[in-house]
């Protein structure tokens, strides 16, 4: 071989090296750099809502007419837009900003507790939301008052057609057997369980203004319920033995952290821990049979600790 081919032979030698590491090169940066899944799909409840602002809140913002369930000085609507009034999920960096309308809605929240923040407007408000499971729907109406925030009405749907609606009656039609709560017409059928507390209910006890908790199923824009559950806290006409109902709460998910010897037990749902005792009623199911995992939904009084006395455990088949 001669020199000049040994320098020709070690140049395309070097250059075949070169063009190695530069293809692995391209092959490693774009490994790094290529799409990731992370982050980028989640699940989780979705919250969707409609903001009335009253007091001062509410000045600068074209009224709307008064109806059974809002004052007179109450808005609805956003005449000049939101105004930077937002809602945030407190602990996650999930926010929205509330649109001309008064309507947000948040996605993917997570279950458990959450509190909702309201800012903006005149208005610096926090709102508890407590019973959330992964795959709720929750429609609610909320009104905002400086750093008053009240829950208006809640609709709750979690898969399938089952739905809770939580609010007040507006109008009774005796001769259909019908209720308007929170803009839906629910159905009472003679079967519907209708109590307060420990108190069974006919049609005829129900009253304009009620607030209940209506759990059914949906057929289009109506509500066919299966039970209600009146709850009239504070009624000049409240003498029921469940003591005060404005403590009441409601939480459901699935049970961990059993401990205990019924009737006493202690276990967690939706990070509420939840207390029973000898008066605590348990329904789809006895006491001895409540075990972790299992989806519940509990009622009862809620204590000074944050923790949830039971007056009812009922299981969701």
């Amino acid at each position: 071989m001669t020199p000049t081919s040994a320098v020709r032979t070690l140049q395309l030698t070097v250059l075949a090296v070169l063009a190695g590491m530069v293809m692995t090169g391209c092959g490693s940066s774009m490994s790094t750099t290529g799409p990731s899944s992370t982050g980028l799909s989640g699940s989780g409840a979705v919250i969707s809502g409609r903001v009335n602002l009253t007091g001062g809140a509410a000045a600068s913002v074209a009224s709307t007419p008064a109806t059974p369930e809002r004052a007179p000085d109450t808005a609805s609507a956003f005449a000049n837009g939101s105004g930077g009034l937002t809602v945030t999920v407190v602990g996650t960096g999930m926010s929205t900003t509330i649109d001309s309308g008064g309507t947000f809605t948040l996605n993917n929240v997570p279950a458990g507790t959450v509190q909702l923040h309201f800012q903006g407007r005149g208005a610096d408000a926090m709102l508890t939301i407590s019973g959330i499971a992964a795959d709720d729907r929750l429609q609610i109406a909320v009104t905002l008052n400086g750093r008053d925030a009240r829950l208006d009405s809640q609709q709750r749907m979690s898969g399938g057609n089952g739905v809770d609606v939580n609010g007040r009656i507006d109008s009774i039609n005796t001769v259909a057997r019908t209720l308007q709560v929170a803009g839906n017409t629910v159905i009472v059928q003679p079967s519907t369980t209708i109590r307060h507390g420990a108190r069974s209910f006919s049609f005829a006890d129900l009253r304009v203004g009620d607030h209940v908790i209506v759990k059914g199923s949906r057929n289009g824009v109506n509500v066919t319920a299966t039970e209600i559950k009146v709850n009239r806290g504070g009624g000049e006409d409240d003498d029921d033995d469940d003591g005060d109902d404005d403590n009441q709460s409601e939480v459901r998910g699935t049970v961990s952290l059993l401990i205990g010897t019924c009737p006493g037990l202690t276990f967690t749902v939706a990070g509420t821990r939840v207390v029973t005792n000898a008066v605590t009623r348990f329904e789809e199911g006895a006491c001895s049979t409540l075990r972790n995992e299992m989806r519940v939904e509990v009622e009862g009084i809620r204590r000074n600790d944050g923790s949830l006395l039971a007056t009812e455990v009922e299981r969701e088949l």
